[in-house]
């Protein structure tokens, strides 16, 4: 009897210590080195977050899409910061493809 209460005892501490935690994954935010060096992109992205697209380039898009990781997070002000796939899906809808 003592034994099946160690075990069952044993067994719940470890369910809930090894239990995945419910927290949010932490946020990463995008390294900007090939935003910065396009002209007025940062500008540009941070209008479109506003939905003016109309100073989105095509060498703004290319560095988005060379933005890495894909889950990171672009931070256009201090109290805002949006996924960088956003800003994929604006360039994909909007700016037209390089020929």
């Amino acid at each position: 009897m003592k034994q099946e209460v160690i075990f069952f005892l044993l067994a719940i501490t470890l369910a809930s210590i090894l239990r995945p935690s419910e927290a949010a994954p932490p946020e990463v935010y995008c390294l900007t080195y090939r935003i910065s060096r396009v002209p007025g992109c940062y500008d540009a992205l941070r209008l479109a977050a506003g939905r003016d697209y109309r100073w989105l380039s095509v060498d703004c898009c290319r560095a988005v899409y060379a933005t890495l990781p894909d889950t990171c997070f672009l931070t256009l002000k201090p109290d805002l910061a949006l996924p960088i796939n956003v800003f994929r899906v604006i360039c994909s809808n909007t700016v037209p493809a390089a020929a």
